[in-house]
């Protein structure tokens, strides 16, 4: 077998109580330089698995969930849609104390926004604060999984132990990109023909998402130079929102 590649639009611990909000996982394979969609994917609440599993059999249950078999020898890397991290002013006030001027914009904020979350509004993006909107449970569960599947930290926004990978992304930025798009869409294409019924439109909507994500991982795995990396200003803190460099306004926050 091939390497794997998840892609996680993540849902709030308790998403099983509102239909149009869930976790949604889908596995991509790469066969023959194609990307292929593997077992089928997932829209329910993964916290059951989140809470019972650790280490490998966290990520082998959520590959169950799938359909998709594990294998030991396989590497693996997951994209996630959801903050892994907070910002860093946020922390220090908190933690510290330590307060910076805030300026009367929301969306300048660096209280309520990472530092590439702020350069995203400038192209037009608008991501949600984990901070001020209702994200901060899809984020602590994010964290939970990279704590609970021991992923340390081995660099600026990525988590790995042995062939394991995490990583975040933002699908609604990510598929800004031409190729990401193209691939997301053909592939999701292709879910909607197998399914052969009628699904809601959140279902649609999340799962399109979880390929989105599924195709960083794809990029971030075999073709890392097509991807924004982390300058040396970077906040290790607020770790790291992989987008492709077609995403033009992560660009001043890179260098």
């Amino acid at each position: 077998m091939g390497d794997i590649f998840l892609g996680w639009d993540v849902g709030a611990w308790n998403c099983d109580r509102n239909r149009n909000s869930r976790d949604t996982l889908c596995a991509l394979e790469l066969r023959e330089s194609q990307l292929f969609v593997v077992g089928r994917p997932r829209r329910s609440n993964f916290r059951e698995q989140l809470v019972a599993h650790n280490g490998d059999a966290l990520v082998d249950a959520l590959l169950k969930k799938l359909e998709v078999g594990t294998d030991v020898s396989r590497h693996i890397t997951i994209a996630i849609d959801t903050p892994l991290a907070w910002p860093r002013p946020m922390l220090e006030l908190v933690t510290s104390g330590a307060f910076l001027s805030v300026p009367p914009e929301a969306d300048k904020n660096p209280y309520l926004f990472r530092t590439q979350e702020l350069a995203l509004f400038t192209s037009g993006h608008r991501p949600l604060s984990v901070v001020r909107d209702m994200i901060g449970s899809q984020s602590t569960k994010g964290i939970h999984f990279l704590r609970r599947a021991r992923l340390p930290a081995s660099a600026i926004g990525v988590w790995s132990r042995g062939s394991t990978v995490a990583i975040e992304t933002y699908p609604a930025a990510a598929v800004q990109d031409g190729e990401v798009d193209r691939l997301t869409a053909r592939l999701f294409n292709g879910v909607l023909d197998r399914e052969n019924q009628q699904r809601s439109a959140a279902w649609k909507s999340d799962v399109r998402d979880a390929i989105a994500c599924a195709v960083v991982a794809w990029i971030h795995r075999h073709h890392p130079e097509r991807l924004i990396a982390p300058g040396k200003t970077a906040e290790v803190a607020e770790g790291w929102i992989w987008l492709p460099a077609s995403a033009a306004a992560l660009r001043q926050s890179a260098r």
